[in-house]
């Protein structure tokens, strides 16, 4: 009988250690089970910490513990995150909410499941020394702003609230980048406040960010998102994927450094300094302390409506139950 015991007693402990390192998700990816369903995520951008918690999530295994093969695909404008998922060639994607409406109103069966930024990153920001620190400070001033109207509808709005007289400013179109303002060309850039004005602070200069939240300007910036077809005949899958990356955004937020070190697995052009810049910039805009990450407020959805109303971006008003729904966050919330 001991030597029964001996035999059976380091089996029984090895098990048990199994099954709380399973729990806890410290299995990576490529030890999982190989019988995992596929599902193809497209991102709204390229790789970066803006999408920390699904990389984390993947690389932890939080989405093979949920039986699935995730594969998230960055952006590309020769195939739309919109329509990448319309078209079903991915099932799952992340954008701006103004975008889902838009595409909702145009009859694409696509909605919401879920927000990671509930705080809208949009900004213009300055050099320190230029004075530059509201929005009140453009007039008299060379604004940059990126390519595409939609990009910019936050600024737009911000001077209308603020009854700015934008026939005083010179609004300047411009790159991606912090070019213009390095060089002196605009006084002012847009962009987005985890990304942009780090690339001023990198070159040695302190910055002043204006963020148009701040200004009443709110607009949900990143949502996932997938079709109806999922929604109605494979609601499982959503929820899997669901909690996988709700999971791997809550490990991001609390473990900041290996985070970045698992995204740079995948942003192989990015710097560890700007990743971690992002990340921890974004962090207030995600886990905002007012709701649990990932929920979605009725009101922000009709907010983000009435923006669009107002820009002329949307010409007449849909039923936003339409684009977000809350079943698949309430599924699995409840207790297990």
């Amino acid at each position: 009988m001991k030597k029964i015991a001996w035999v059976i007693l380091p089996i029984l402990v090895l098990a048990i250690l199994i099954g709380v390192v399973w729990r806890l998700g410290l299995f990576s990816f490529d030890i999982m089970p190989k019988n995992l369903t596929p599902a193809t995520v497209k991102l709204k951008w390229l790789h970066q910490s803006q999408f920390a918690g699904m990389y984390v999530a993947k690389e932890k295994g939080y989405y093979s513990r949920e039986g699935l093969n995730v594969d998230l695909a960055p952006f590309s404008f020769e195939e739309p995150t919109i329509d990448a998922v319309a078209e079903g060639k991915a099932d799952f994607g992340v954008t701006g909410a103004d975008e889902l409406i838009i595409a909702r109103s145009k009859g694409l069966p696509l909605k919401a499941i879920a927000v990671i930024y509930k705080i809208n990153p949009y900004c213009a920001y300055s050099l320190k020394e230029s004075g530059i620190v509201a929005p009140q400070d453009f007039v008299g001033k060379r604004i940059g702003l990126a390519q595409g109207i939609a990009a910019n509808s936050p600024y737009f709005l911000m001077m209308k609230k603020l009854d700015i007289d934008r026939g005083n400013i010179t609004e300047i179109v411009t790159g991606y980048d912090s070019t213009e303002l390095l060089n002196g060309s605009v006084d002012v850039l847009t962009g987005y406040i985890i990304n942009e004005p780090h690339q001023v602070l990198e070159q040695g200069k302190q910055v002043n960010t204006i963020l148009s939240a701040d200004y009443g300007v709110n607009i949900y910036a990143d949502v996932l998102f997938t079709r109806d077809d999922i929604l109605n005949e494979n609601p499982l899958l959503a929820e899997k994927f669901l909690r996988a990356t709700l999971d791997g955004w809550r490990y991001a937020i609390e473990n900041i450094e290996e985070s970045v070190g698992i995204t740079l697995k995948y942003a192989t052009d990015r710097t560890e300094s700007h990743e971690l810049y992002m990340l921890r910039t974004s962090i207030p805009l995600i886990n905002t302390g007012k709701s649990p990450i990932g929920f979605m407020e009725e009101s922000e959805w009709e907010n983000a409506q009435n923006i669009l109303l107002e820009q002329n971006l949307l010409t007449k008003k849909i039923d936003i139950h339409d684009v977000y729904t809350m079943d698949v966050f309430n599924k699995i919330s409840q207790p297990q």
